[in-house]
């Protein structure tokens, strides 16, 4: 085999390891085991309020987030829904700083003006001040 040859063969088998890089990255890091909301621009994060009836009373609490998701091409409220849910079912273990990772969170996506509202719904107002906590370092 001449060296020209061997040559040949290292160079296109760097570039072969390099190539199969980010995919060996990513097959780290599974798709259970990080926040899809990073995957998406985030505008803004701001409490959602929901309303409780107590007799004749109306009592407004902390309900958890509304996270402003900005349009993406091919990017619809059905299929931002479908994959969040998946997602959330699919969650493996802690993720300390993910809006959907507290137990219980609900997802409801809407389309807006300019993308998508997406509400994260806690069953309590503990769990709602976490969400929104949480929902809020994706805005930083």
């Amino acid at each position: 085999m001449s060296i020209m040859s061997i040559r040949k063969i290292v160079a296109i088998s760097a570039l072969a390891v390099t190539a199969m890089m980010p995919a060996m990255a990513s097959a780290a890091t599974p798709d259970a085991a990080r926040c899809i909301l990073n995957d998406h621009q985030v505008v803004s994060v701001t409490p959602y309020n929901v309303e409780q009836h107590v007799g004749y009373s109306t009592i407004t609490r902390l309900g958890g987030a509304d996270i402003h998701v900005r349009a993406e091409p091919g990017l619809t409220a059905q299929w931002l829904q479908v994959s969040l849910g998946r997602h959330l079912a699919e969650m493996r273990g802690d993720m300390k700083d993910c809006a959907l990772d507290p137990r219980g969170v609900q997802v409801d996506v809407t389309p807006v003006q300019d993308g998508f509202s997406v509400k994260l719904i806690a069953k309590d107002t503990d769990k709602a001040a976490e969400v929104l906590r949480r929902a809020r370092l994706l805005a930083t």
